[in-house]
């Protein structure tokens, strides 16, 4: 099940259209599987919960993944190359995806209200 489809992603990340094929894909299966991951399944949508912003919130889980991977390995010493001019230092949040779990935790507690049992006298069962 994916949230947002390849198809989709140009409209929410515009800058994906350069990415290549297989990272498109591979950061797309990354957001698509934190979302769901975060949710904890394929939630209802309706009127108050639309798919949109569940789409919105993959295509800024996208983001986060593919910024977190302009350094890379080198492939003859295994280093790690710097991802960011000597002495140029941006200071990023403390968890980036923290945003992307705030926009999903509605989606999670409707997910997790319809798929909790209750008997008759209120008590629900987890």
């Amino acid at each position: 099940m994916a949230f947002l489809n390849e198809t989709d992603l140009p409209t929410y990340y515009p800058e994906s259209i350069k990415m290549t094929d297989n990272d498109r894909k591979k950061f797309l299966n990354r957001a698509n599987s934190y979302a769901f991951g975060v949710i904890g399944g394929v939630p209802m949508y309706s009127p108050q919960l639309p798919e949109l912003q569940v789409k919105s919130a993959v295509a800024l889980a996208f983001e986060v993944f593919v910024e977190g991977q302009e350094a890379e390995v080198n492939t003859v010493n295994g280093n790690i190359t710097e991802a960011a001019p000597t002495g140029h230092y941006t200071r990023k949040a403390d968890d980036p995806l923290a945003v992307v779990d705030k926009m999903l935790l509605p989606y999670k507690e409707a997910f997790t209200r319809q798929n909790t049992a209750s008997a008759d006298n209120g008590i629900m069962f987890l």
